[in-house]
């Protein structure tokens, strides 16, 4: 049987067929099952991903909700807190007068179980006092004047039904109680002797007292023990100061517990109420507020309330002392963010818990779901699918068998067709093999198997035709081989020529490194020659040190070479000098620098470095130089201190300078009280006008003094500002009746003294004839001020008025007024400049001059 599959060309090629048909239909059926079963995989994880998502952004929205809700309720409780706080501030600050006018008449007896002064039981609010055995005046008249707290109590009750009762405790031993439930009030009644419990002693009272601040705002209680209504309360507790800022009472709204517990269990949520195990409320501390008893073994809280006796025990309960360490981490993210969707682990299950934080008070709402719950319908969808791939993948076995077998029949009539033609073929070849190249194939089919017959016969002829060429081939071959031979003779000759060339190459090349030797040579005995320390660091070590540097450092170059170099450095230059050498090392080029440097016998001195990155047998090294420049760095420590010396030298007189400025300015002011002290006794107008105009004269020179001795460098001033201030000076002194306007445009530019003066007393000069004569009969005018930069570096200033103007027969040049001479002196021959008179539309003075040489006074 094997030899005839071996033999038979058709039954080969079916049995690779089948098997290449069984192995495709086997892996693609395989690999179609997997990719029904990994969709169905996949179809039910995004499944679950929707359920938590969903689950989650209503669980987040239930929490936002209720969080919200807590927070106005809370905020709605707060603000009748403060508003009783209020009220009782009020009666505080005006006690006497509230207590002329009570409200109420209560008539207060002792209780002989507690020794407590009470009033009647009927009375709307009950009033206790407890401070000292006996009712003094002034305690009667506080209990009167506090009766107007009454309509405001029951107001409260009124506003906030889910509360226990509205109240006050003052710091002298009153207590007001106001409630809607008849037992509460009885166990008021039935409070403890003081000496067992002071109410001013619980956390309502205390939260105030025992704080290092004065609180003014309301601030909410831990959980306590009431000891009225023998369960735990939260209480907000607003303090009450009189008109002296004194601390006096607080005014507080009790909530209790089990209301809020409620509340929060009962979350309403019809959605999720398979979802949603249990809901609870904390503090922003973790402190619980809310936390329902069946789950606190759950959250490994162990916590025992028999233990709270009255309101100074608090419940101070965190999720943070929780023996669970999932708990305990959980309660981390929760203080450091507030609202978070988290899942933590208690064996058996899973759970995730959702919170929201309150804005103002920080307390945090939660809800905890239990995993399994939140993924039920997960579960069920995951079973239907699975079924579901299962029927498919029997299905599709039952077809792959069938579409195999079809494939296989199909396959063996096509082969026996195929195979055929192909005996035939093999048949001629058989008797080419054995030399018959008179052979032909009789296959015609115009198929791949015609196409090889026709070209079995092609290739039959041509073998027939080399082998006539063959004869003829070899006598070719011949020839050539003797062609070849003579021309290898040739090429044996150019090789031994070749060889002498490299003979003589090599002999150079022995002078040359032998010059080398000697160059190198010369190169050591120059680097021994040097005056400066030469030096060659490679690994961190020292390989190669000169003659002068080993003397520089007092020792032998073979004693430093492998020495360390930062071994010959003072301490505080060491890290200088490894950080260049790490430079150095990377291809930075660094500056020559100077360092303390320490010899082999102790003694210091300074060494300035110069050093280069070089490569020395294929490796980085560093060549450079040290020269000792102790002497060098001496003078230089000494030209410091001379500079020194006269720097503090230069502040002297900078300080002298500024103090003979302010004096200068000083004693002009002082001539030009003197010169009004003078003028008092004047009568004469014309005498008081030269008066005036000598000391604006003196003041505006006194204002150059005082802006020198405000500049910074005492030499220069701003010559803008200061003639905008001289002119807004003069106009204030002149025109009494607001009739004059300013309309100034000036530069910023610096101006020393020696120009600063003489352009003072122009612009004093000129605005002063303007404000005399360039508006009669107190017309209102327009004084222009224009000062800037010319276009060759020289400065243009432009002052004037808009008034009635020059006479057209009055020259600056001739004229033989004493305030128009003292313009053009001062332009002319003081500031080197030109001035010209413009008499269209008023009077204007165009000054040019050039910019003051910049000089140092100091």
């Amino acid at each position: 049987m094997i030899k005839k599959i071996n033999s038979n060309l058709s039954i080969k090629l079916f049995i690779i067929l089948a098997g290449v048909i069984l192995l495709s239909v086997g892996p693609l059926s395989y690999m179609a099952l997997e990719t029904i079963k990994s969709y169905g995989k996949q179809a039910a994880d995004i499944n679950e991903q929707q359920i938590r998502a969903n689950v989650y952004a209503s669980l987040k929205e239930i929490t936002k909700e209720r969080a919200d809700k807590y927070q106005l309720y809370f905020d709605r409780i707060a603000s009748s807190a403060a508003l009783l706080g209020k009220q009782a501030s009020t009666i505080y600050s005006n006690i006497a007068y509230y207590a002329q006018t009570p409200l109420l008449d209560y008539h207060f007896s002792v209780l002989p179980q507690s020794g407590i002064w009470a009033n009647s039981i009927n009375d709307p609010v009950v009033s206790m006092y407890w401070g000292t055995p006996d009712l003094s005046p002034d305690i009667r008249n506080e209990l009167k004047a506090l009766t107007h707290m009454t309509p405001l109590y029951q107001q409260v009750l009124v506003d906030i039904p889910e509360i226990v009762a509205s109240h006050s405790i003052t710091v002298s031993g009153i207590g007001q109680y106001c409630t809607n439930n008849l037992e509460n009030k009885k166990v008021v009644f039935n409070l403890p002797p003081v000496s067992d419990f002071d109410l001013r002693d619980g956390e309502p009272v205390t939260i105030f007292t025992m704080s290092s601040e004065r609180l003014r705002e309301v601030r909410w209680t831990s959980i306590y023990k009431d000891d009225v209504i023998d369960g735990l309360m939260l209480t907000a507790s607003a303090p009450v100061y009189d008109q002296n800022n004194i601390f006096r009472a607080i005014a507080g709204i009790d909530v209790p517990l089990t209301a809020i517990i409620e509340d929060v269990l009962h979350y309403g949520s019809s959605k999720l109420d398979d979802v949603i195990l249990f809901s609870f409320l904390v503090d922003k501390n973790g402190r619980l507020i809310a936390f329902p008893d069946d789950y606190f073994d759950l959250f490994g809280l162990d916590i025992d309330p028999t233990e709270l006796v009255n309101s100074s025990d608090k419940l101070d309960v965190f999720l943070i002392d929780s023996k669970n360490s999932e708990i305990q981490k959980l309660a981390k993210e929760l203080q450091q963010t507030g609202a978070l969707i988290s899942d933590f682990g208690i064996t058996p299950d899973s759970y995730y818990v959702v919170t929201s934080q309150m804005e103002k008070l920080g307390w945090i709402f939660g809800v905890v779901a239990r995993e399994h719950e939140m993924l039920h319908s997960v579960h069920e969808s995951r079973a239907a699918l699975v079924g579901t791939v299962k029927s498919m993948g029997q299905r599709g076995v039952l077809w792959a068998g069938l579409t195999t077998f079809t494939a296989l029949i199909i396959v063996f009539s096509a082969l026996k067709y195929l195979v055929m033609p192909l005996r035939t073929l093999a048949d001629a070849t058989k008797r080419v093999a054995r030399g018959d190249y008179s052979v032909r194939c009789q296959v015609s089919t115009p198929d791949e198997t015609g196409v090889l017959a026709e070209s079995f016969n092609t290739m039959v002829e041509k073998l027939q035709a080399a082998q006539e060429q063959q004869v003829h081939y070899a006598n070719s071959l011949e020839r050539e081989v003797k062609w070849k031979d003579a021309e290898l003779n040739d090429k044996r000759s150019e090789l031994v020529a070749t060889i002498e060339l490299l003979n003589k190459e090599v002999e150079r090349r022995q002078i040359i490194a032998e010059a080398l030797r000697n160059s190198q040579q010369q190169y050591y005995d120059t680097l021994e020659a040097s005056l400066a320390g030469v030096f060659i660091i490679e690994d961190g070590i020292f390989t190669y040190v000169n003659t002068s540097l080993a003397e520089m450092m007092r020792s032998t170059p073979s004693d430093l070479k492998g020495k360390d170099p930062l071994d010959f450095v003072i301490d505080d230059d060491k890290e200088l000098v490894s950080g260049n050498i790490r430079q150095c090392l990377n291809g930075i080029d660094i500056s020559p620098f100077t360092i303390k440097c320490r010899r082999t016998d102790g003694t210091v001195y300074y060494g300035e470095v110069w050093a280069k990155t070089a490569t020395w047998q294929n490796k980085a090294v560093i060549v450079g130089t040290i020269t000792d420049v102790s002497s060098l760095m001496r003078k230089d420590e000494r030209l410091k201190r001379q500079d020194r010396q006269l720097q503090e030298s230069l502040e002297e007189k900078e300080t002298l300078l500024r103090e003979i400025y302010h004096r200068t300015k000083n004693n002009m002011l002082v001539i030009i009280s003197m010169l009004d002290l003078q003028l008092q006794d004047i009568e004469d107008e014309k005498a008081k006008t030269i008066f005036l105009e000598t000391e604006n004269r003196i003041r505006a020179m006194a204002l150059v003094h005082e802006k020198l001795y405000q500049s910074q460098n005492l030499s220069e001033i701003d010559l803008g500002s200061y003639l905008q201030e001289i002119t807004e000076s003069l106009i204030a002194h002149m025109a009494l009746d607001d009739n004059v306007l300013l309309q100034a445009d000036t530069e910023s530019m610096a101006i020393n003294i020696d120009y600063a003066v003489p352009l003072g007393l122009v612009i004093n000069e000129i605005v002063t004839n303007s404000l005399k004569h360039a508006f009669p009969d107190k017309k209102t005018g327009v004084i222009s001020l224009t000062l800037q930069k010319g276009l060759y570096g020289g400065i243009e200033l432009m002052v004037g008025d808009n008034g009635i103007g020059l006479p057209e027969q009055l020259s600056i040049e001739t004229t033989t007024s004493f305030g128009l001479q003292i313009i053009r002196n001062l332009v002319v021959m003081q500031l080197n400049g030109e001035i010209t008179v413009d008499r269209n539309n008023g009077t204007q003075y165009m000054i040019n001059f050039k910019e003051s040489r910049k000089t140092k006074r100091i």
